[in-house]
């Protein structure tokens, strides 16, 4: 992959995640404290993976990816768990 398929990549995971942020807040007003701490701390990692746009690497590819996966899972949970 070159550099620019690399960032369009990275803008890619960067929408999903955004998305991703945007579902988790609203699914958080049904959500309890421990939900809500765990969030706080994924929270500060997806501003930071805005960083990961400007160095397009294997590394920052590898951060964004696994990022876009833990976010996913824990959206997964807040889902499940608000299930009755």
């Amino acid at each position: 992959m070159n550099n620019v398929q690399a960032k369009q990549w990275m803008q890619e995971q960067m929408a999903q995640l955004r998305t991703l942020r945007d579902e988790v807040r609203v699914n958080l007003h049904l959500a309890g404290m421990e939900a809500r701490d765990r969030w706080q701390t994924l929270e500060p990692l997806v501003e930071d993976a805005e960083r990961l746009l400007e160095d397009v690497s294997d590394i920052s590819s590898k951060a964004l990816d696994g990022l876009v996966k833990r976010v996913r899972a824990f959206r997964q949970d807040l889902e499940d768990h608000a299930r009755p």
